[in-house]
């Protein structure tokens, strides 16, 4: 009896046990800072692409001729996709919306009206859930939309 005394005493493997305990805690709560941070970096890289997307979108292409604005796919190719780019997004699965005379000044006068430029990505990330009969880890598949929309006013 003593002998077991003895060993539901000693805390010689406490640690190990505790460690045990707290470091895949630890880890889950640093992966979810780590994907958390990265979803964060998209959502203000597409904020600055519908941002730069809209000032494109209301310059006109030549200040003397007529002034012709750019379409949808000059703002994609040409404004969108690089900012994506540089900050190591893919572009493929992003959509660019361009919707042209929005109204700046509802019922002001003089009317003023805008480009909207709204860029659309989708957001995926994995994590291993646990399902049973039998036990073993399955892949969860989880994902949002981030949507960021800017407006910019046309000059004349």
């Amino acid at each position: 009896m003593k002998y077991w005394k003895k060993i539901a005493s000693e805390t010689s493997g406490a640690e190990i046990a505790e460690a045990a305990f707290v470091l895949p805690i630890l880890f889950a709560v640093l992966f979810a800072v780590v994907w958390f941070g990265r979803a964060f970096n998209i959502y203000a890289t597409l904020n600055r692409a519908a941002r730069e997307g809209a000032q494109a979108a209301v310059v006109t292409d030549c200040a003397t001729c007529i002034p012709t604005l750019r379409d949808q796919a000059y703002i994609r190719n040409s404004v969108v996709t690089p900012i994506l780019d540089a900050a190591h997004i893919d572009p493929t699965p992003a959509v660019v919306t361009l919707t042209p005379n929005v109204p700046m000044n509802p019922g002001g006068n003089p009317p003023e009206v805008g480009m909207s430029v709204s860029v659309t990505y989708p957001y995926g990330f994995r994590l291993n859930g646990i399902d049973c009969c039998p036990l073993r880890f399955v892949p969860l598949n989880l994902g949002i939309t981030m949507n960021a929309t800017a407006q910019a006013r046309q000059e004349n």
